[in-house]
């Protein structure tokens, strides 16, 4: 016999072997059909019902971060932060006015008023943290942290955010501080000029009305904020000021550029 028929008969793979004994086990959807409830309940489990849970699980988070972040997204639309003390006793009612004054644009909008005390250190790590990330648009605080923190440049100067007319109407009302220079061990080595950071709230009828006890809170805003048109509204709305003689919209515009 030819040597090459025997070497090939010698490699040749018995008619047992994997590669033929592999398409025994494979299962048509035919024969899925053909079999009993109960079995075809145990191939599925056993072959798609993970998959299918993570599709299923990946499709709900695409679902809701779409919802939360475009469709049905909330924003605040004016924040308002208290410290040591001098949030209002009947601050939910001064919540809702300002949320009926400033027009909340869709349902989920929303303005927050929040109170830290500085003292302690969680609390004061918390505000600073919102106030450097530009989620707050006003503070209200006792003169003593107005002196400290506009001393460290933390408030906006309010030549850059009022408009004109509106400055002119608070000129008496306009708190000023120095700001401190320091080097980089911490040691001051100069002071700005006297700047405008504050406004005095001690004669202020809208802060007392809602229960504010405080006796000469400060009013100050943080640098850009996030609301610039909500912002002068309740400036005006703290102040008393005629808002007739400042269009906030345009005062807004005006103060981004």
């Amino acid at each position: 016999m030819d040597s090459k028929y025997i070497k090939f008969k010698k490699t040749a793979l018995d008619d047992d072997a994997m590669i033929y004994q592999r398409s025994k086990d494979t299962i048509t959807k035919e024969e899925i059909k053909e079999l009993p409830f109960r079995q075809r309940l145990g191939y599925y489990k056993d072959y798609y019902l993970k998959m299918t849970l993570v599709v299923i699980a990946a499709v709900v988070l695409v679902v809701c971060i779409l919802n939360t972040t475009i469709f049905n997204r909330s924003e605040c639309r004016l924040s308002l932060c208290f410290l040591n003390g001098t949030l209002p006793a009947q601050s939910e009612e001064m919540d809702s006015f300002f949320e009926e004054q400033i027009g909340l644009e869709r349902k989920n909008d929303f303005m927050r008023s929040d109170s830290y005390l500085l003292d302690n250190y969680q609390m004061d790590m918390a505000y600073r943290t919102r106030l450097l990330a530009g989620a707050i648009d006003l503070i209200v605080c006792p003169r003593d942290v107005f002196l400290e923190q506009s001393g460290q440049g933390l408030f906006c100067d309010l030549r850059e955010l009022l408009p004109e007319d509106m400055y002119t109407q608070l000129s008496d009302l306009l708190v000023e501080n120095k700001v401190a220079e320091t080097d980089d061990m911490g040691e001051v080595i100069s002071y700005s000029d006297p700047v405008p950071m504050g406004i005095d709230l001690s004669g202020s009828e809208f802060y007392k009305n809602y229960g504010g006890m405080t006796e000469q809170p400060i009013l100050c805003c943080a640098w850009h904020p996030e609301n610039s048109a909500n912002t002068l509204k309740a400036i005006a709305y703290f102040t008393g000021i005629d808002l007739s003689l400042a269009e906030t919209e345009q005062a807004a515009v005006a103060a981004v550029e």
